[in-house]
């Protein structure tokens, strides 16, 4: 009886980190404006996390950002939404491990919600202005016309990809998409259907890697990345340095982003009516095809012949 209880404990260990690695770890670094590599390239970048991959360590990292830096004309524009200071945080660790009441991912307080909580501009590495939301703070401390700047910003800068990549996917043999269409283990004693997790990549001509990922099988993308090794970063192993949505839990994002590891494995509207305008014409040529295709010569249509006289 002991052997098949832990037994069962091991194959449900097992399954719960088969479930765990169907997902990509991405690794990142939340992006920091002191640590960035070059301001004179004119640049976007956008990266949202939502994801700890080890509970224990990430609890010195924000596991609810999103990072908006633009560089234009050798000045840089920094937005975090779901910010919260570090060195805040630090001290309410120390505070609650001495209080013997440290508890995970309850240091990190503030969530994303669309609405920036920090602001930072430089010039060149020169502060001009920075807006910080600290607790007890009114929310609207950061200008609304700020705040439209940064949501018109984000929604139009991943809208473009999503639409680069959907034209990656339509010419797929030339970008070299990629489809990994993966059965997630079921969990004991679950019966229902199985569950696909997909992984799709592709390459721009200009060297840029798209990714894109449903973990779940629930036909949603979670997780997507653009990234182009130019250089541009912001640490070692800093991420994708042009787009990181990793763990996506925002509705507004989610419609941007959609079903685009879906598409990727059962194929665009665009290349449905391509396929479609294709059988229009296949279904006109067919039928000479077959006549083509299949000859028969003399002696086997008389015998063809011969047995349809005897069934009359």
């Amino acid at each position: 009886m002991l052997n098949k209880k832990y037994t069962v404990i091991f194959i449900a260990i097992a399954l719960l980190f088969s479930v765990s690695a169907m997902s990509k770890d991405i690794l990142f670094k939340v992006l920091s404006i002191k640590d960035v590599s070059s301001y004179k390239r004119d640049r976007i970048v956008y990266q949202q996390i939502e994801h700890l991959i080890d509970i224990e360590k990430h609890q010195r990292f924000d596991n609810s950002i999103a990072t908006l830096l633009l560089i234009k004309n050798n000045k840089m524009y920094l937005f975090k939404d779901g910010y919260d200071n570090p060195k805040v945080v630090d001290e309410n660790r120390i505070i609650r491990e001495m209080e013997n009441r440290l508890i995970y991912n309850t240091l990190w307080e503030r969530k994303i919600n669309g609405i920036p909580d920090y602001m930072r501009v430089t010039d060149r590495r020169v502060e001009l202005l920075r807006k910080e939301v600290v607790p007890g703070q009114k929310e609207d401390i950061i200008a609304k016309p700020f705040v439209e700047f940064y949501q018109k910003t984000r929604d139009t800068f991943i809208k473009k990809h999503v639409a680069i990549f959907k034209g990656l996917m339509i010419n797929r043999k030339d970008s070299n998409l990629l489809v990994i269409r993966k059965p997630i283990p079921k969990r004991l004693n679950y019966t229902g259907p199985t569950k696909f997790s997909i992984t799709a990549t592709a390459k721009t001509p200009d060297g840029k890697r798209y990714f894109a990922e449903d973990s779940d099988g629930d036909g949603i993308t979670e997780t997507m990345s653009v990234d182009m090794g130019d250089g541009f970063q912001w640490g070692f192993q800093s991420g994708p340095n042009i787009l990181l949505i990793y763990h996506n839990k925002q509705e507004d994002i989610k419609k941007i982003i959609g079903n685009l590891a879906q598409i990727a494995y059962e194929g665009t509207p665009v290349e449905e009516k391509l396929i479609l305008k294709q059988f229009e014409s296949l279904d006109k040529e067919i039928p000479k095809l077959i006549d083509d295709l299949i000859i028969m010569d003399t002696e086997v249509k008389a015998l063809i012949e011969s047995a349809n006289e005897k069934k009359k």
